[in-house]
């Protein structure tokens, strides 16, 4: 009993040893053991079935002091949704840091889980696998979204990739989309039903879009896209109320629904005298609109114009004989922009009016 006694301490040791050697110490070359593993990048990522995410997913391990440790064995293993992965078995470097080498989504639309595991710590990647054409992030009005233009999104037929937002409009007003990147922007606005309401590539600045509109309250789906195909890159998403008036030839885009106080200045277009503001309008064939103008200061005059041909397809002055009021209830021939100018019967008029579209 008591050989067994003196031999039992070193049975001990020789077993600790042992299972150090077959399981390994958790340790990096230099001793120290790793105690955490966390997410170096986003652990909530998107992409199209079947497509690789836009960024692997990366993990930094470090020490119980919290420094960095090198040459830990890092596994990522797919979980849920099909996917696979390529580069799974990454050692931590200098810095840390392991990164998957790709991670590709599964065939069906869902919810997919990547895990990181290191000596039994790990972390959970997940991505949701859908149609990026139907992905609509939620833009906050009067705030700024980033975002990146890659060539998982959502293809609109070009080459040109798309990224669509929506944002909520609380009351109606005239408002500013801004669109700016390190790409040739452009920039397009649309109901949430789906039909376009404008769109833009030039805002004054280089790779900036700026759509000017005239709104009622409702939600509607910013689409920031790029110029020329095939580009990916960075860029932002601005939103603004404005109390500027449609002025000196810019593009203002209007939908049904709104009613808006104007007015005919110096500064305005003018054609053989006559200031005009103009206001663009994306109609279906067979799409009626009623447009009204009214105003105390001078007599009103509406044109609509076919963006296509530059053709005048319906104009008024008058209401009726009882008003200097005008109005034109339009049914579009055909799918397009037009535009509906308002300006005044007399050459040289000022003033303030009304404009509405219903």
């Amino acid at each position: 009993m008591k050989l067994l006694r003196d031999l039992s301490p070193q049975l001990a040791l020789a077993g600790i040893v042992a299972l150090q050697i077959s399981c390994g110490d958790s340790s990096g070359p230099g001793g120290n053991a790793a105690a955490s593993i966390a997410a170096l990048t986003t652990t909530a990522l998107h992409g199209a079935p079947g497509a690789p995410v836009d960024e692997p997913p990366s993990v930094i391990v470090r020490d119980a002091n919290g420094n960095p440790v090198s040459g830990i064995p890092v596994t990522f293993a797919v979980t849920s949704g099909g996917g696979s992965v390529t580069g799974n078995h990454p050692t931590s470097d200098a810095a840390g840091v392991a990164t998957v080498g790709s991670w590709t989504l599964g065939p069906n639309a869902g919810t997919n889980v990547l895990v990181a595991s290191a000596n039994g710590l790990s972390v959970t990647f997940t991505a949701d696998g859908a149609d990026p054409c139907a992905m609509l992030t939620q833009h906050a009005f009067g705030t700024t979204s980033s975002g990146q233009l890659t060539a998982s999104d959502c293809d609109l037929g070009d080459g040109s990739r798309i990224d669509l937002y929506t944002v909520v409009i609380a009351s109606a007003g005239t408002f500013l989309f801004t669109q700016q990147g390190n790409f040739d922007t452009y920039l397009f606005l649309f109901t949430l039903a789906g039909p376009i309401v404008g769109e833009n590539h030039t805002g004054g600045q280089v790779n900036t879009s700026v759509i000017k509109a005239i709104l009622p309250a409702g939600t509607f789906v910013l689409g920031a896209n790029s110029l020329p195909p095939n580009v990916t890159g960075t860029y932002t998403l601005t939103s603004a109320a404005t109390t500027a008036e449609a002025g000196n030839c810019e593009e203002v885009f209007v939908t049904r629904g709104i009613s808006s106080q104007q007015s005919l200045q110096s500064s305005d277009c003018t054609t053989n005298g006559f200031y005009a503001d103009g206001y663009t309008i994306f109609l279906n064939a067979g799409q009626q609109i009623t447009a009204s103008m009214s105003s105390s200061a001078f007599d009103s005059y509406l044109e609509v114009i076919a963006v296509a041909n530059s053709a005048v397809v319906v104009s008024n002055d008058n209401i009726d004989p009882t008003t200097q009021n005008a109005q034109v209830a339009f049914s579009a021939p055909s799918q397009g922009y037009y535009i509906i100018k308002a300006r005044s019967a007399g050459a040289g008029a000022t003033g303030a009016y009304t404009f509405a579209v219903q």
